[in-house]
């Protein structure tokens, strides 16, 4: 089993983990001030709370898949993830989950099984539903974040509330597959879990609402720069 952490955006020491209430921390954001009890710091004290990890980020994906006409969600994806603001791990995956997945549908001009466009309103809609998932989640709570916004994705395409039964199903459904493939005994990984999560999302649909986007993932060009990467064992580290 791995024990290698991930580092501290700051001062580049390995994070740590806590793994029980007596072990959190109440530390101050670096950036915005506002106090937290947290389960991830570093050891030098640095604290940088979700919000501000992804803050700007957030704002530019959000700009750029309302103005970008690409189709693939690949392409999308893995073009945000190269700006130099997008971290190798964090929340910010969580939101370009269904962000990607959405904006591919949009610019392919796939409309939502109630016939309505998909919009920039949704794009929003995903920001704000997946901007409320922490960091940690995978390990913590059983849950991956990306695979999560997955299920986001299809929440919205499909309209679904907690009381219109087959779209909630076809949400859970969705999310469940993701988590699944990601749990996968390897050294997590915020870049394969979205790779994976955009992989499931594309089969679901097409298997449940005839939904047919016809991407591969490609190569991934993070593992150069990721010293966690598994190499082989990742089913992106080559195109599949």
């Amino acid at each position: 089993m791995s024990d290698k952490s991930d580092k501290c955006d700051i001062c580049g020491k390995g994070l740590i983990y806590a793994t029980s209430q007596e072990a959190y921390k109440e530390l101050d954001c670096i950036y915005c001030r506002e106090n937290f009890s947290v389960n991830i710091y570093c050891p030098e004290s640095h604290f940088l709370c979700d919000s501000c990890h992804s803050r700007d980020i957030i704002k530019l994906m959000k700009k750029f898949c309302e103005m970008t006409n690409l189709k693939d969600p690949f392409l999308i994806a893995d073009l945000l993830m190269k700006h130099p603001n997008f971290k190798m791990y964090g929340p910010e995956h969580h939101i370009l989950t269904p962000l990607a997945i959405l904006t591919a549908l949009k610019n392919n001009e796939y409309r939502k099984p109630n016939g309505e466009e998909i919009s920039s309103k949704d794009l929003t809609e995903a920001i704000v539903r997946a901007s409320k998932i922490p960091g940690g989640w995978c390990g913590f709570y059983g849950s991956c974040g990306a695979g999560m916004g997955s299920g986001v994705a299809i929440s919205i395409l499909t309209a679904a509330t907690p009381s219109r039964s087959e779209p909630r199903t076809l949400a859970n459904l969705m999310t469940a597959k993701s988590l699944i493939k990601i749990a996968d005994n390897l050294e997590h990984c915020c870049k394969r879990s979205l790779k994976i999560s955009i992989t499931e999302t594309l089969q679901f649909l097409k298997e449940n609402l005839k939904i047919d986007l016809k991407y591969t993932p490609k190569r991934c060009e993070f593992s150069v720069v990721n010293d966690k990467c598994e190499k082989g064992k990742c089913p992106f580290f080559k195109t599949l």
